[in-house]
């Protein structure tokens, strides 16, 4: 710790030391700013100019449901976690991730991945737990977005914007403490270093252990970033961001499959029981660096170009997939064979797009035009290992019992759910590389559009998108040969490419909407858009390339600023249908994902997804703030085959069909000027967990004698209180978080099962500088 504290400290100073440089006079030029100044003021967001659309429309011009949230949100809530700031989104929601080890979200009924989540409109790796002091705002795009942003999933964009450099000094110092001895210390600090530049600091330290026996957590962030005025039409920025993340991974406490096949949770075991191992970690890295452009040609004209470069690592040594059932052998005892898995994962990835963003009229009618492109490169590898000493491959055969016991494809390696001394761990074995297997893929994509003002009222944006996806040939490089999970430690390196893994395809993907202005604080919308999805893997049964799915989307809305524009209530409708749905194929043996390298996938039909949305955001007055929503989903499958397909209809597992949220924070100007007083409320439906079942086969309903695979979560409404006082330069704030102590879990699959956090308390101090 004292390193870290070290290290704060001489950030600190130095960042003071540079800005004894200040120059008082304001800045030179008229620069592109990310912070919108009606936005803070007012807290509606719909006339703010978003970053994620590219363009120049506001919010109430783009005929598309979006959110933001403000760093004051964020501040205010004492956030901890994006999953925390995006409880502020209605329709977004928290999915559940493997062994807990990432912020995991949905939106829609699709569940996010990597190709959804952005930072200062870059793609980002998905597999971390971002660090939220640094962001100044997060925009959230629901839905299709294609002809942005290509091949990304139809449940929304996700874009994360850090805090900028500014020409005036300032800035924060913070401590953060709270339970299960929780410390975080914060800094923030800007100001100009000439007259033409200007800095940005943000760093912060993390140390956590859990509700969770075992569970711990140690995260450090950087992010410096400067600001060059280059001419009194040019700008360039310049950011990095360093994120390392040392954790438990935490499978939680399982799900049971009953003597019948059914699936239940868990009720034998309490919120804070750990089944891994005293030593298993997750590392997670993550290093970026941004340089963007912004020029103004004139008046009308604009341009904006971005570069960015990623490297994100993963190592990870864990036991996992917590499934208790009545084995044969002890028909009467719940019991699992507990596996041991060694991975270890990098990708680099290198993304450019230009922006060309103008204004102009034929006649009387007013265009305005985006025009732009965007390529990116990204080569990730995978290892597998084995350990040296008994020859075994690490994963789901590999078991590891009491005192660390293995088995490989069978026995020993079981433990009980009533006898906890069974799960006593054991030592970290030895482990060497087994294989490692590389996937490059490129991306390319061009796109136009165009905003027309047929008149003041009425308004048509057309868009269209032309990509191309390339996934080159798998590259496979084995140090050492394996069958039936036993290593020839004999056998030699081999290095080869994986057979029918190269794909490439391209779409076109228009966007079509028309927008009804009665006056400025009304927006009438409907719009349609088509999108792609590239599918990697091969087809389980036949063995071919994938093709990529389509994804239509149609949407109609509406939005209106209240109360002198200090309000936005905005109303959403849409329906997705997601053309030849592509899942990873599940093995009849294991009833579970396949572990085949060649990526196996299986064909399940059409996927449909209708609902609606509400968002109330705004400061009706200067002291009160709030942020509200409530989204209803239904997403189920259709016209699936009768060989493998689901059943029709059947909502899919891991989506809520309700979401809602409110926050309410309010400052006292009288009696006891600088006290704030908020609360909160976030609730989830009934959702199913496990897997929808299928038609035919191992895993349908016929031959499991009508017992489904999946099982329902109860909804639950958890909230918190907040109170903070603000004094000169300082802010104490204090929350209650779960203030009811709710119980619920969030479920991946069956097997990683983890409560959500208990009733929870936190402090902040906030020096401003």
């Amino acid at each position: 710790m004292k390193k870290q504290i070290t290290t704060l400290g001489f950030l600190i100073m130095t960042a003071t030391a540079f800005a004894q440089t200040r120059n008082s006079e304001n800045d030179s030029i008229k620069v592109q700013t990310i912070e919108d100044v009606n936005l803070h003021k007012t807290g509606n967001p719909n006339k703010a100019r978003p970053l994620s659309i590219k363009s120049n429309l506001t919010v109430m011009e783009n005929p598309q449901a979006m959110a933001i949230v403000t760093h004051e949100i964020i501040e205010q809530q004492q956030a901890k976690q994006l999953s925390d700031v995006l409880q502020n989104v209605n329709g977004m929601y928290v999915t559940s991730s493997r062994g807990n080890s990432q912020d995991s979200f949905g939106g829609r009924g699709f569940i996010l991945g990597n190709d959804n989540m952005f930072k200062n409109g870059s793609r980002i790796n998905s597999g971390v737990f971002p660090e939220v002091s640094g962001l100044e705002r997060v925009e959230v795009l629901k839905g299709a977005n294609a002809m942005l942003y290509g091949n990304t999933a139809a449940g929304g964009v996700i874009n994360m914007i850090t805090k900028k450099p500014k020409f005036d000094f300032g800035g924060s110092i913070g401590m953060n403490a709270g339970s299960w001895n929780s410390y975080k210390p914060t800094v923030d600090i800007y100001g100009p270093l000439t007259k033409n530049i200007a800095f940005r600091v943000n760093g912060a330290y993390e140390y956590a252990e859990s509700f969770r026996d075992v569970v711990q957590s140690e995260k450090y962030y950087f992010n410096p970033s400067f600001l060059f005025n280059l001419s009194p039409k040019s700008q360039l920025i310049v950011e990095a961001d360093y994120l390392k993340n040392n954790f438990t991974p935490d499978f939680g406490i399982g799900a049971v499959e009953n003597k019948d096949k059914s699936y239940s949770m868990n009720t034998g075991l309490g919120r804070n029981a750990f089944l891994g191992t005293d030593w298993q970690y997750q590392d997670v890295e993550q290093v970026s660096t941004n340089v963007t452009f912004n020029h103004h040609l004139n008046e009308k004209w604009s341009l904006n170009s971005t570069v960015s470069y990623q490297n994100y690592t993963k190592d990870y040594f864990s036991t996992e997939r917590v499934q208790w059932g009545y084995a044969a052998a002890s028909p009467t005892r719940l019991s699992w064979n507990r596996p041991l898995n060694r991975t270890y994962n990098e990708q680099n990835y290198t993304s450019a797009q230009i922006n060309l963003n103008g204004e102009f009229n034929t006649g009387r009618i007013n265009h305005k035009v985006l025009i732009g492109a965007d390529a990116d490169y990204g080569a990730a590898d995978s290892y597998t290992y084995y350990n040296p000493d008994n020859n075994k491959v690490f994963g789901t055969s590999y078991y590891f019992g009491t005192n660390g016991l293995s088995g490989i494809n069978g026995q020993p390696g079981t433990i009980y759910l009533d006898d906890s001394s069974t799960w006593v761990s054991g030592a970290m074995p030895n482990s060497a590389r087994l294989s490692k297997t590389r996937v490059n893929t490129r991306r390319i994509g061009f796109y136009a559009q165009d905003f027309i003002s047929l008149t003041k009222e009425f308004k048509v944006i057309a868009g269209l998108r032309w990509s191309y996806i390339e996934n080159m040939p798998t590259i496979k490089t084995d140090f050492k040969t394996a069958k039936n999970n036993i290593v020839n430690p004999n056998s030699t390196i081999g290095k080869g490419l994986v057979d029918n893994s190269a794909t490439s395809d391209q779409a076109v993907s228009p966007k079509v909407g028309l927008v009804y202005n009665p006056d400025e604080n009304l927006s009438v919308f409907a719009t349609y858009t088509n999108s792609f999805v590239a599918n990697t893997g091969l087809d389980a049964f036949s063995l071919e390339s994938l093709k990529p799915s389509l994804v239509d989307q149609y949407e109609v809305g509406a939005k209106k600023n209240l109360w002198n524009n200090a309000l936005a209530v905005n109303l959403s409708v849409y329906q997705i249908s997601y053309r030849d749905f592509y899942q990873a194929y599940v093995d009849p043996a294991t009833n579970a994902a396949s572990t085949d390298p060649r990526n196996l996938k299986e064909f399940v039909g059409k996927m449909r997804s209708r609902g609606v949305e509400l968002d109330i955001t705004g400061n009706p007055t200067s002291n009160l703030s709030i942020i509200g929503g409530f989204s209803y989903n239904n997403s189920v499958y259709l016209d699936t085959p009768e060989k493998v397909g689901y059943v029709e209809k059947q909502r899919l597992v891991r989506t809520p069909a309700t979401t809602a949220n409110l926050s309410v924070f309010y400052t006292f100007t009288r009696g006891v000027k600088g006290l704030k007083i908020g609360t909160g409320a976030y609730y989830i439906g009934d959702r199913l967990a496990g897997w929808n079942d299928t038609k035919t086969g191992a895993n349908s309903l016929s031959v499991r004698n009508g017992v489904s695979r999946s099982f329902e979560l109860k909804d639950y409404t958890t909230v918190f209180v907040s109170a903070g006082y603000e004094w000169k330069k300082f802010m104490i704030q204090a929350k209650v978080g779960n203030l009811f102590d709710v119980e619920n879990y969030n479920v991946h699959e069956n097997y990683s099962v983890n409560p959500i956090t208990p009733r929870n308390y936190y402090f902040t101090l906030t020096y401003k500088l």
